[in-house]
């Protein structure tokens, strides 16, 4: 048995050369086309023939090019055209070369909690400047947020936000992802920037622990979640305490007890990074010491055995930096890099076990050098005396 066969690609979109389909919505298909014109690849989203005789649903696609076409921000989708092909509206947006919040995140290196701070925080700059001009997006969700290959965060689809001053889409009727709607949104009510905010913030509850915030259940069960129900908790791994704080608060089910827009919510987010940050930062300080105290006994160990004349005791400590070098490269170097608090604090805790064991055997080595009579007098005078001071101290 044989499967359905693939879709026949269009040659051309108006001006458009289609080079392939690379995505399929709800309201149409996204082909990777080349401007010939100008030279060079751009997204083509072209409506489903199914809908080019619904003039609601024609003008809801128009106005998400008119809306996302006035905005400019490198955390927003950029629209370069609009036009029409054989009666079917379509709208040219720039190629991103990215994959969506939800693939990015599940990943065989999986982000550290600073990149979903980072992340996080250039979701909310995108929407703050939609909100700026006016725009609620209405469907945030993990797929709608697509990670370019250098990190950058695009908030893509405005295919169901509208103008706040836009009355086009009737009060009562249902549009957006029901795991993410924020309760004014399920009950079928007016909507202003923070219910966009509620979406977000629901987003950044998958990013921490990998599921909504109320759940993956049927429709029914999700909307009377997300009006009556708290979000699903989240653990001390997943998030610190600051942080669900500042979830929760975007989570609340009253648009009066949320952040009110993004940009406050993005200021208490930066300031958690930097508490992060900090506290990282002494665990670093820390493992970078033990790192050191560990390769400064290394070296009291090779000083000693050459004073107890022990055979290879060059090639032991040598093969010993080695082998610490290759294991913590995160200290290896003058600067070394950023780990996250997990990593830097097990980082810690192996190097201290490591130091613990090189005491022991140099203190043994030590031990065996003061009852030695075989150190060379001129060198064992010198040696003893900075022997005792070490074990002094």
């Amino acid at each position: 048995m044989t499967g359905a066969p693939a879709p026949t690609l269009p040659e051309r979109i108006g001006r458009y050369r289609v080079i392939d389909r690379i995505a399929k919505g709800a309201m149409g298909s996204v082909y990777a086309a080349m401007d010939e014109q100008l030279g060079r690849q751009v997204a083509v989203k072209l409506m489903l023939a199914a809908f080019e005789e619904d003039p609601e649903l024609r003008e809801r696609f128009y106005r998400e090019a008119r809306i996302t076409g006035q905005l400019t921000h490198r955390n927003i989708v950029t629209v370069f055209d609009l036009g029409e092909d054989a009666g079917r509206p379509f709208i040219v947006m720039e190629l991103l070369d990215g994959r969506p919040l939800n693939e990015h995140l599940h990943t065989d290196a999986p982000a550290t909690l600073d990149e979903k701070l980072d992340l996080m925080l250039q979701a909310l700059d995108g929407l703050q400047n939609a909100h700026e001009a006016g725009v609620v997006h209405r469907d945030i969700k993990p797929n709608n947020l697509l990670v370019l290959r250098d990190g950058t965060l695009k908030v893509l689809d405005f295919g169901v936000a509208r103008l706040a001053s836009s009355n086009l889409t009737a009060a009562g009727m249902l549009l957006g992802t029901p795991q993410y709607m924020s309760p004014e949104q399920a009950r079928g009510q007016n909507l202003d920037a923070r219910a966009d905010v509620f979406s977000i913030s629901g987003v950044f509850h998958y990013m921490l622990s990998g599921h909504p915030p109320f759940g993956a259940r049927d429709m029914r069960k999700i909307l009377n979640a997300i009006i009556n129900e708290p979000p699903l908790p989240l653990s001390d791994a997943e998030a610190p305490e600051p942080l669900r704080k500042v979830l929760s608060k975007g989570l609340a089910k009253s648009p009066d007890d949320r952040y009110q827009q993004c940009a406050d919510m993005r200021a208490d987010i930066e300031q958690v990074r930097g508490s992060i940050a900090s506290a990282n930062s002494r665990v670093m300080d820390a493992a970078r010491g033990r790192y050191r105290q560990l390769t400064s006994l290394i070296e009291e160990r090779r000083s000693c055995g050459r004073g107890l004349a022990i055979a290879d005791i060059d090639a032991s400590c040598n093969e010993a930096l080695s082998r610490i070098q290759a294991r913590f490269p995160a200290f290896a170097g003058p600067d070394g890099v950023l780990l996250d608090r997990a990593a830097a604090n097990a980082a810690l805790e192996a190097l201290q076990s490591l130091y613990n064991a090189e005491r022991a055997a140099l203190a043994a080595m030590q031990d065996r050098a003061l009852d030695d009579a075989s150190v060379v007098a001129p060198t064992k005078e010198s040696f003893w005396r900075g022997l005792l001071k070490r074990r002094g101290n």
